[in-house]
């Protein structure tokens, strides 16, 4: 007999804004999925989160086991010895690398550390949710802009929205869902007008899949500027996604400020030993950023000949059209693919492997009749 609760006292009480702040919605677990349809897991593909389609680094595999049997004391709150590679590999100093459970908790932090009631932030739409709820969160009021008819960061319209209220503006680049790029040079002008007391954060997730000659990282602007984060993760490129690994480049006086407001703690020892052996193996990791690249115009090319709007991709995953169908998420699933509907015509589906692909492109051939 199972014994319930009940009482007719008041419920606890919230913040009275709660009830416009949406629970983050993951891409699906294949698992989750297999229950609902009673149906066993490994008929399933899950190409629904932007995840690496390949497992962890072999060396990561073994610096987690190793780190494993530490796991009774606290990780580094500092992640030393990951900072220190972090500073070499992109040639900074090592104050300026800032660590966190994910560019998330990042992101978060930025959020609150800038926010507050009467403020706002600034960010374009549809990108990635993270921005509107983390300024939810932090009490400001989200400034949507919407994307340009190239599914780009309309970066003057951003910049119009800016006013005294504005404390935060976030790019994402190469953007998610659509995974296009702006080019460096909008960018370090987009910085260059905005005023000096406004963050921008520089959401570079998935820079390493960016193939577009001349594009180049922000990190320099912000060693330059006290008002620029550039915020990174292990978790595309490195596979690391459920170690929540973060990182950011910025001022050593605005990352001290900004620790303020982030939880202790935030990366385990495991994840920081991980992301370690995974920046040591760069060889491996340029090999996966080409396979990705070829993966992605194959079936950029396969959307073009069967007629299928799309955005011209720089990232791990393309933002196509599925006009055909209501509810393109479940037709998908029907045939054993897992991919991210947001809503609208548009899905996201991430670049798994050929095999994968190839399994994705039949089923979107029979959905679309």
């Amino acid at each position: 007999m199972s014994l319930r609760a009940v009482s007719s006292a008041p419920m606890p009480r919230f913040r009275t804004d709660l009830d416009v702040i949406s629970r983050y919605k993951p891409g699906r677990p294949i698992a989750e999925v297999a229950r609902e349809h009673g149906l066993d897991p490994a008929s399933f593909i899950k190409l629904a989160s932007n995840e690496s389609p390949y497992g962890p680094f072999p060396a990561a595999v073994e610096a987690m086991r190793e780190a494993a049997s530490g796991t009774n004391r606290y990780p580094d709150n500092e992640g030393h010895d990951l900072r220190v590679a972090l500073a070499k590999d992109l040639d900074v100093d090592y104050s300026n690398v800032w660590l966190g459970g994910g560019s998330s908790e990042l992101i978060r932090s930025v959020a609150i550390a800038a926010g507050g009631p009467g403020t706002t932030a600034v960010y374009a739409w549809p990108s990635f949710v993270i921005y509107r709820l983390g300024t939810l969160w932090a009490m400001a009021e989200p400034r949507q802009i919407p994307l340009n008819d190239g599914f780009q960061h309309d970066l003057g319209s951003m910049a119009d929205a800016i006013d005294d209220t504005t404390t935060v503006v976030y790019i994402c680049n190469p953007n998610n869902p659509t995974g296009t790029a702006v080019s460096p040079d909008e960018i370090e002008r987009f910085v260059a007008e905005a005023p000096p007391d406004v963050t921008v954060v520089i959401d570079e997730a998935y820079y390493e899949f960016v193939t577009t000659p001349g594009h180049r990282t922000m990190i320099p602007l912000a060693l330059e500027r006290e008002n620029v984060v550039v915020t990174r993760t292990f978790s595309k490129i490195y596979a690391l996604a459920a170690l929540r690994v973060g990182y950011a480049v910025a001022n050593a006086d605005t990352i001290a400020d900004l620790r303020r407001v982030q939880a202790p703690f935030s990366v385990t020892q495991p994840g920081q030993a991980a992301a370690m052996a995974s920046l040591a193996d760069q060889t491996l990791k340029e090999e996966r950023a080409a396979e990705n690249a070829d993966e992605r115009t194959r079936i950029l090319n396969a959307l073009t000949t069967r007629g299928v709007e799309h955005t011209q991709s720089e990232a791990n995953f393309i933002w196509l059209r599925c006009a055909e169908v209501d509810d393109p998420q479940d037709a998908f699933v029907s045939h054993g693919v897992i991919v991210r509907h947001f809503g609208t015509e548009w899905i996201r589906v991430t670049v798994g492997t050929p095999e994968e692909n190839d399994r994705f492109l039949n089923a979107l051939d029979v959905v679309r009749g």
